[in-house]
């Protein structure tokens, strides 16, 4: 940055000037914001109720669509034709008339890790 009466050099973060010991006016240093005030309940109210609106209006369609759901899987059992008779019982034709045994063996082991 160079000054504005003398022309000589100087670092960006000089205040004066080192040759003549004018100020420097650096342009680009930041702008001072004024102090942001807290936001006020009744600007924040409105934003708050559209909110839970919305999360209300969420919750209703989740609802219907699952009731839509189970009203469409109940239609296909709707439609199906009463059965008229029933299936003839099944015979045993490879098994051997008479008493057989069945015979089940089981085993159950408990393990307990203590540490």
């Amino acid at each position: 940055m160079r000054c504005e009466n003398c022309g000589a050099y100087a670092s960006r973060a000089a205040s004066f000037c080192r040759n003549c010991g004018a100020e420097l006016r650096n342009l680009r240093l930041p702008v001072k914001r004024t102090p942001a005030y807290p936001t006020v309940w009744q600007q924040t109210a409105p934003v708050i109720a559209r909110g839970v609106a919305l999360v209300a209006l969420g919750v209703a369609a989740e609802v219907a669509l699952n009731a839509l759901a189970k009203g469409a899987l109940r239609l296909p059992a709707l439609r199906r034709p009463a059965k008229t008779k029933s299936l003839p019982a099944r015979r045993d034709e490879h098994r051997p008339k008479g008493i057989y045994a069945v015979t089940e063996t089981l085993v159950m082991r408990r393990v307990t890790l203590r540490r």
